[in-house]
């Protein structure tokens, strides 16, 4: 599940590497290259936007995961509409009688940028080349519902095959998909990129192909590609796209350290495009009202408790914590209204979120002291923890003010990690203490971030917590035949798990994005990220 972390969008306070970029950037653009403004033109002209370095690390499909960059690049079967609803992109259908089996029929004249023909067979050896544990691709992972998958990743030795089991071409453009269980909202997974087919070239040198890849998205990445050292490239539109046609003839992608450095750039007027979250987009939306576009994001922010900690077990306590955080105080005033208070694990902006699943998610300090005190009270220092980032720090430390004030707890401290730090320490239980973390949904259903965030196997369950009737009502959510069926056997998931409340949801994070006064179309996906294609100049 780290791929979804990799995919979120964080709000972050300027630093002092951002200030330096802003310097360079009024003199010759940080990020590489120099820049006159977005350009119109009867081709459609051309733009510049900033990303974070990582959204161009990597340009495999199964490497590169969810971006704006790889959402231009790729079409996958599935896309999601601005609706939040599951639609078909490449697939001509998607059907299942009993979402275990799923044929898949793919539409005819999709072409990848070569030329070449994409095919029900594009598509088989990408996941299998995805799958295939020897090929150390990330985001391989997101195709482990599909028979096999363990066969290709063994927790000893080498695979004994490449391919998966589960995966049948019967015809240049039928593909049949057998799960290891049912999975009713399988067409939703396969809307991610990561689930893109692959050109024939791609085998000759995956190495190679990762740095200027043939992909079959609306835009096409130009010579000379990705080369190391390199802080751009440059995207030119696919005349041959079989969907609808990107708004700009050109795009150019300039990457900075992080969202706050690209949105300094914008300042600067080296880039026409950035995205802007906490002090960044508060001050955009009161300095330049019509260039900001802004959205509540298909995720959450939420307090974790380790139940491996004795102190923890009581859910007493738990609740006591929760009731102590004054959610509307978090995000009125110290988020600048750039969050909603969470009562559930997903907004409204996700198929079957925005429900109140919480039933101790207001802001009660008294009956919070009752029920620590009818606990036993509390002993012992407390640690809070939470990634090496600087909103999210920001927001601990005013929740470390609240417990100290509501629960009388004196004796605590915050301590700070890096991501890639934090989540093997939490799952290795290092900690003691409540944890402070964001999670986005992986796509935009309830079923996604109950899975995340609760099941036993999932590797961003930070908190330890494991049921048999969780596990029974997302079993049967995934069997259910019907998407609204489905959708209430989630909430009914998400009630039992929050009724335990191993953890408390806290806000549902708003982000944004800034643009240049002559761009048009700004509009942002389920996790607050630019749809590139859609933007045009005037």
């Amino acid at each position: 599940m780290f791929a979804v972390l990799m995919g979120v969008r964080r709000g972050r306070r300027l630093t002092a590497v951002a200030t330096v970029c802003a310097l360079v950037a009024l003199l010759s653009g940080c990020g590489g290259g120099r820049h006159t403004g977005a350009v119109p033109g009867p081709d459609g002209g051309s733009f510049t936007v900033g990303v974070p370095s990582w959204y161009v690390a990597h340009l495999t499909p199964a490497k590169a995961g969810k971006s704006s960059v790889a959402d231009a690049v790729w079409t996958p079967l599935t896309r999601i509409d601005s609706n939040g609803k599951v639609v078909n992109a490449v697939a001509d259908s998607v059907r299942s009688s009993d979402h275990k089996h799923w044929t898949i029929t793919v539409k005819p004249h999709w072409t990848f940028h070569n030329g070449e023909r994409v095919t029900a067979q594009s598509f088989a050896d990408a996941w299998n080349a995805a799958a295939y544990g020897p090929n150390a691709m990330p985001y391989g992972y997101l195709l482990s519902p599909i028979q096999g998958y363990g066969d290709l990743n063994p927790l000893k030795g080498k695979p004994r095959t490449k391919t998966l089991s589960g995966v049948r071409v019967t015809g240049a453009r039928t593909l049949h998909v057998t799960l290891s269980k049912p999975l009713a909202v399988f067409p939703y997974i396969l809307a991610s990129t990561v689930f893109a087919p692959l050109p024939k070239a791609a085998f000759k040198d995956l190495v190679a192909f990762d740095r200027r890849p043939i992909g079959n998205g609306p835009y096409e990445v130009a010579a000379p590609g990705l080369r190391p050292g390199t802080q751009q490239l440059t995207l030119k539109r696919f005349n041959g796209y079989a969907g609808p046609e990107g708004g700009a003839a050109r795009i150019v992608v300039k990457t900075y350290q992080d969202d706050a450095t690209a949105y300094t750039s914008f300042q600067a007027g080296a880039v026409d495009v950035a995205l802007a979250n906490g002090s960044n987009l508060a001050q955009a939306r009161r300095a330049h009202p019509d260039q900001v576009t802004s959205a509540t994001t298909g995720a959450v922010v939420y307090l974790g408790f380790p139940l491996w900690d004795k102190r923890f077990t009581d859910p007493r306590v738990r609740r006591a914590f929760s009731l102590a955080v004054n959610r509307k105080a978090i995000t009125r005033s110290l988020l600048q209204n750039l969050g909603a208070p969470a009562h559930g694990i997903a907004p409204a902006t996700v198929t079957g979120g925005g429900e109140p699943a919480c039933s101790v998610c207001d802001y009660d300090p008294a009956r919070a002291r009752k029920l620590l005190a009818a606990a036993g009270g509390w002993h012992g220092h407390l640690t809070l923890v939470t990634q090496q980032d600087p909103l999210q720090q920001t927001v601990l430390e005013a929740i470390v003010n609240q417990l100290r004030t509501n629960l009388g707890i004196t004796s605590v401290t915050l301590k700070t990690q890096p991501t890639d730090q934090l989540y093997p320490n939490l799952a290795a239980h290092k900690f003691d203490g409540p944890f402070l973390l964001y999670m986005g949904a992986a796509y935009p259903a309830l079923y996604a971030q109950a899975d995340q965030l609760f099941s036993a196997t999932s590797a961003t369950n930070t908190t330890g917590y494991h049921s048999a009737a969780f596990t029974r009502l997302m079993d049967q959510a995934a069997g259910a035949p019907t998407t609204a069926r489905a959708t209430t056997l989630a909430q009914k998931a998400e009630h039992t798990a929050l009724q335990a409340l191993p953890l408390t949801p806290l806000y549902h994070p708003v982000t944004g994005a800034v643009h240049a006064a002559n761009l048009r179309g700004i509009r942002l996906d389920y996790l607050g990220d630019v749809r590139l294609a859609d933007i045009t100049v005037h």
